[in-house]
């Protein structure tokens, strides 16, 4: 199992050729992205992973917090482990951020990027009283029934801001998450903490597509629109579907994957 600072990270490999890293959501696992390796086939190497504290993977003893950087950074290592120099990278949520972090601070790394939903509150002004409304929420979820209960809450899509869209997460998916309300109070204010740096965004190289889908809720189509607007050489991609993007439009996803080489990436 690959080792990355401090933690082993479990993933999943399947494939040859073109390498493509999935960096999953709050609350998921590797296996969210099986619809899309699936419609990926074996022509293209596709690698997923549990982040640290999700899934099969391990978590620092007394994990409290985590930064969008140790994420990024994870996601570096484990190419790293496996001898990958380039990939594409696609990430959902929090792991959307994750990957636009390793764009910026490891470009050598990323050939292009796949944002899907990413939660860039910063861009959304109107988001500081929901943000503050979902901590409230949590507070009284853990007085009320413990760290479960607050799971609970943000699974069932009670926090319009911190979790934005979660109620879409299959629940063979996320049930396995309920064991770990540790990791998500780690990462709820990873995002929010992430520091945001408009220069660097505008001098981005590497291409991107920032996904939602039709089901993507107001806040995170809000917070898209406002990374579209910033980052360079990024375009806006809506597909259709009531679930996650990259559950529920897996085919599509996928079809735009196997043609960047010869086709977005070469966008201006």
């Amino acid at each position: 199992m690959p080792h990355a600072h401090g933690v082993d990270l479990a993933h999943i490999e399947r494939g040859s050729g073109p390498v493509v890293l999935f960096i999953h959501e709050t609350a998921t696992g590797a296996a969210i992205w099986l619809p899309l390796t699936d419609a990926l086939g074996d022509g293209t190497r596709s690698i997923s992973y549990d982040r640290r504290g999700w899934g099969a993977s391990a978590a620092p003893q007394a994990y409290s917090r985590t930064t969008i950087e140790e994420q990024s950074e994870d996601a570096a290592a484990l190419l790293e482990s496996l001898g990958v120099e380039r990939a594409l990278v696609c990430g959902a949520g929090l792991g959307a951020v994750a990957a636009l972090d390793l764009m910026l601070r490891r470009p050598a790394m990323v050939s292009a990027a796949i944002l899907i939903e990413p939660p860039l509150f910063a861009f959304v002004p109107e988001a500081t009283e929901g943000l503050s409304a979902d901590r409230l929420a949590i507070e009284e979820a853990i007085r009320g029934g413990g760290p479960d209960a607050a799971m609970d809450l943000y699974l069932a899509g009670g926090l319009p801001y911190l979790g934005a869209g979660a109620e879409r997460i299959p629940a063979e998916v996320c049930e396995a998450a309920r064991a770990r309300p540790g990791t998500l109070f780690a990462e709820l204010g990873a995002v929010p903490a992430w520091s945001l740096q408009p220069t660097a965004l505008r001098a981005v190289e590497a291409p991107s597509r920032v996904v939602l889908s039709a089901s993507s809720p107001p806040p995170l189509r809000a917070a898209a629109a406002g990374l579209c607007e910033r980052l360079s050489r990024s375009q806006a991609l809506e597909v259709e579907g009531d679930g996650l993007p990259h559950t529920s439009a897996a085919p599509a996803l996928a079809n735009l994957i196997s043609s960047h080489a010869d086709g977005w990436i070469s966008t201006k």
